[in-house]
């Protein structure tokens, strides 16, 4: 698992390309797995806003995961998507369908939890995001 912190950025579409660049130098997926994302968002929307400031983007195994991973961004400005705003970004890549279960069933439990999720919206301390995930 991989731990950002940023201040801002323009908008959502730049968050998600610094996760997923930061999944792809540590050969987690492919350059080509963004642009998965990228048509994802444009065939089916922010159907990976999940939550109150949360978003999940992913794209299919096929589509440039290497293995599974986890990038969370976590933005102190928040940024707008489909009218919503979003300031902990959930990078998640999966080889197949059951670490893709594993890997959503773990960030789930972090959303649920109101404490866990306040640390990461309010954390300036990578460490303490790590520890809380």
């Amino acid at each position: 698992m991989f731990v950002e912190i940023i201040d801002k950025v323009d908008n959502y579409e730049q968050a998600i390309k610094i996760s997923c660049d930061i999944l792809e130098r540590n050969g987690v997926v492919e350059s080509r797995y963004y642009y998965s994302i990228k048509t994802k968002i444009k065939e089916f929307g922010s159907y990976f806003c999940i939550g109150d400031g949360i978003c999940m983007p992913h794209a299919r195994p096929e589509d440039g995961a290497l293995k599974e991973g986890l990038c969370v961004l976590k933005l102190n400005n928040p940024v707008e998507f489909d009218g919503k705003l979003i300031n902990v970004f959930f990078t998640l890549s999966a080889k197949d369908s059951e670490s893709h279960i594993g890997l959503i069933r773990k960030i789930a439990e972090v959303c649920m939890n109101k404490e866990k999720l306040n640390i990461i919206k309010n954390s300036k301390n990578k460490k303490e995001i790590m520890e809380v995930m």
